[in-house]
């Protein structure tokens, strides 16, 4: 009689001691999971693709329209010729019809910000500072398209925001993106990929325009 409930208790034991390794391994494959997926959202959350996926540009080849342009500017006769090349870029690029011009194609550049001032589809983020430029560059990073206008003139150089990362610009003291950079009055100095700083010198008259 003896025997048998040794024999009992010890079955009892081994199965208990199963149960509760059972139980340790679940809760250990439980918080693996957790852990794993916690380092998931984080890295998701974390990470920054400097050309986003739904971004426009993507397939757009920015060097080519600059070299494009600085052809055009070296053969051109008349004042408008090459003008609108900016508005040509970002209103292919973004499927805008809103830059469209019956005898040009597309209208010059500084036809841009009356247009963009009187449409509900543009937002004026306001003067560049350290928080709008952000703004500005996340939006381009999620696809959409921002500008920034020098408003000191009608003939204001216009640039546009391309998608990437901010960098320190001592001349500035913020962080700056990079900008495609026409420039009208200097061809040769275009570029579509150097900071905003190459294009222009820190003002109260920047402002920031972004398509909704």
């Amino acid at each position: 009689m003896k025997k048998v409930l040794l024999l009992l208790v010890s079955i009892l034991c081994l199965m208990s001691c199963k149960d509760d390794q059972k139980q340790k391994t679940t809760d250990t494959e439980n918080e693996t999971e957790s852990v794993q997926n916690n380092e998931d959202k984080d890295s998701k959350t974390n990470s920054v693709d400097p050309i986003n996926s739904s971004s426009k540009l993507t397939d757009v080849d920015l060097a080519q329209d600059v070299e494009n342009f600085i052809t055009c500017k070296k053969a051109s006769t008349e004042r408008n010729d090459c003008r609108n090349s900016i508005t040509k870029v970002i209103s292919k690029a973004f499927e805008l019809t809103e830059f469209s011009d019956p005898k040009l194609g597309y209208v010059v550049y500084d036809s841009i910000r009356p247009i963009a001032e009187r449409s509900k589809n543009w937002l004026q983020l306001g003067t560049v500072t350290q928080e709008t430029i952000d703004q500005a560059l996340a939006h381009t990073n999620r696809g959409g398209l921002a500008l920034i206008i020098d408003t000191a003139e009608t003939y204001g150089h216009i640039v546009m925001i391309v998608p990437g990362d901010s960098k320190k610009s001592g001349s500035w003291d913020m962080k700056l993106p990079n900008v495609l950079s026409l420039t009208n009055y200097k061809p040769e100095k275009s570029f579509s990929n150097k900071s905003l700083s190459y294009a222009m010198k820190k003002s109260d008259d920047l402002k920031i325009f972004i398509r909704q």
